[in-house]
C-alpha cells in the first residue's frame, strides 16, 4: 500500500512538469458517488482519487471497472486513470467479494453534442401557463446521441431557494417547482437552471436564466358563440385569478369570406389588439385569437380559431344523408 501511494506521488509529480496528466483541480463532485474530470482534447490523461468509503480504511478492498474489469489497485483508497472522456463505473468490494460502494466518473467536454440548439429557443426552452411558481423545460436530443439526465440545478441567484425539478416520463423534459414563489410579489432575481446531460461515460452541463414574467405563456384562448353577430373570448382556465389583476391582452385576426385563414401568417390578415371579451363576426368570417400577459413582452399562447358557417355550409350539412336506426 505505501509503495502504492508513493507511485501515485510520483505520477502527481510528473502531471505538473509535462502537464500531459492533470492533477486534483480537474475533477469535481457533480453529487454523492458522481465526480466530474474536465477534459479539454481527446488526448487528455487524469488522475483521479478514489474512496471506498471512511469505514474501510485498513480492509482488503478490491476494485472493478464497469463491473467487468479487475482492477490491479487495491485498498481503501486508489488513484485511477482517466484517459480523454473515457471515464468509468468503479465499484468496491471486501474480502468476501460483497459489494460496498461504487464512484461514477464522467468526462466533460468543451463540446455541445449531446441536445440541439435551435435559432429562436436555444438549447434549452423553458415557459409556464401561468403565475404559479411551476414551469416547464424542454430539449431536442442531439442526432445519435442515446443522452439522459444526471442531474438539475435550479436555485435564485442570492440567497435561498427551495426549487425542486423532476424528469418526466419520456425523458425529454422537466418540470419544476419554485415552492417559495410569490405571485403578488416582486420577481428580484432570476432562476438559475443547470441541467447536466450524460451520454455513456460523457457529460455536458446547460445553463440558463430567467423570470417567471419572461416565459409566462397562456394557455389556448376558449371562443364561444353568443349570438348570430358576435362571439366571446374567455380566459384560460389555468391562468391566475382576478383578471383585474392578471389582466391578458388578446390579438385577434379575421379572414374575410372565400379567403384561406392561416392563423400563423397573421401579417397577411387583419389584426386587432384588444382588451375586451366580446369580438363581432359575420356569415362566413374566419376569427382567430391569441393572448398574453398585459403587462410583460412575454410569448404569446398558441392561436384558437372560430369559424362561423356560411348559409352554404348549412345546406351542404343537411343534404348529407342521414343513417336509420334498424
Amino acid at each position: 500500500m505505501m509503495f502504492f501511494l508513493f507511485l501515485s506521488t510520483l505520477l502527481f509529480l510528473r502531471s505538473s512538469a509535462d502537464g500531459s496528466i492533470k492533477t486534483a483541480e480537474s475533477y469535481w463532485t457533480l453529487k454523492p458517488n458522481v465526480l466530474v474530470v474536465n477534459v479539454d482534447a481527446s488526448d487528455d490523461v487524469n488522475m483521479v482519487p478514489l474512496i471506498c468509503g471512511e469505514a474501510y480504511e485498513g480492509e482488503n478492498i478490491t476494485w472493478t471497472r464497469n463491473n467487468d474489469e479487475n482492477l490491479e489497485a487495491q485498498g481503501n483508497r486508489i488513484v485511477v486513470t482517466v484517459e480523454a472522456w473515457k471515464g468509468g463505473n468503479f465499484s468496491c468490494f471486501n474480502s468476501e467479494g460483497s459489494y460496498l460502494d461504487h464512484t461514477l466518473v464522467l468526462a466533460q467536454w468543451p463540446f455541445r453534442k449531446i441536445i440541439k440548439n435551435t435559432p429562436e429557443k436555444g438549447y434549452i426552452d423553458c415557459s409556464t401557463n401561468n403565475y404559479g411558481g411551476s414551469f416547464k423545460c424542454k430539449w431536442e436530443w442531439g442526432e445519435n446521441r442515446n443522452g439522459h439526465v444526471v442531474h438539475i440545478k435550479a436555485t435564485r441567484s442570492h440567497g435561498g431557494s427551495n426549487i425542486s425539478c423532476s424528469v418526466d416520463d419520456r425523458g425529454q423534459s422537466i418540470t419544476c417547482l419554485d415552492h417559495d414563489y410569490c405571485p403578488y410579489a416582486e420577481e428580484v432575481e432570476r432562476i438559475n437552471l443547470t441541467i447536466y446531460f450524460r451520454s455513456s461515460f460523457v457529460v455536458e452541463a446547460y445553463n440558463t436564466k430567467f423570470y417567471i414574467m419572461d416565459i409566462v405563456r397562456p394557455d389556448v384562448v376558449p371562443i364561444s358563440r353568443i349570438n348570430k353577430t358576435s362571439v366571446e373570448v374567455t380566459y384560460p382556465r389555468s391562468w391566475n385569478a382576478p383578471s383585474s389583476y392578471f389582466p391578458l391582452m388578446f390579438q385577434v385576426v379575421r379572414c374575410r369570406k372565400r379567403e384561406k385563414c392561416d392563423c400563423s401568417k397573421p401579417n397577411l390578415q387583419e389584426i386587432l389588439i384588444t382588451q375586451s371579451h366580446q369580438l363581432p363576426v359575420t356569415k362566413g368570417t374566419c376569427v382567430c385569437v391569441r393572448a398574453r400577459d398585459e403587462f410583460c413582452n412575454s410569448s404569446w399562447s398558441d392561436w384558437s380559431q372560430y369559424k362561423c358557417k356560411t348559409r352554404e355550409n348549412r345546406k351542404q350539412r343537411n343534404r348529407e344523408p342521414k343513417l336509420k336506426m334498424q
